[in-house]
């Protein structure tokens, strides 16, 4: 769930980027980028302002511009997020030198 609905904000688009950043970050590293034993756990982490450990972290074979990506994706912030996948596309295309 993207940090403007755990504080009941309007939701738009840049939600499902969210959404989109969280699978991505587990696919590629298969770690969750909030962990938590329990839901409260899991939100705190989501909120905490450091955000998720770079996914290079787990994995130093993940490309650095696709790191980059995801974790735009993952911004707590919305408007620090993509507006639209429109934009997301063209920059995972970019970053996987598609």
């Amino acid at each position: 769930m993207a940090p403007e609905q755990l504080r009941h904000e309007p939701l738009d688009a840049r939600a499902d980027l969210f959404a989109y950043g969280v699978s991505a970050y587990e696919l590629l590293t298969n770690h969750k980028p909030f962990p938590g034993e329990t839901p409260a756990e899991i939100l705190a982490a989501q909120m905490n302002p450091a955000g998720p450990i770079p996914p290079t972290e787990h994995d130093s074979d993940v490309p650095p511009p696709l790191e980059k990506v995801i974790l735009k994706c993952l911004e707590r912030d919305p408007d620090q997020r993509y507006p639209v996948s429109e934009m997301l596309v063209p920059a995972l295309q970019s970053a996987l030198g598609a």
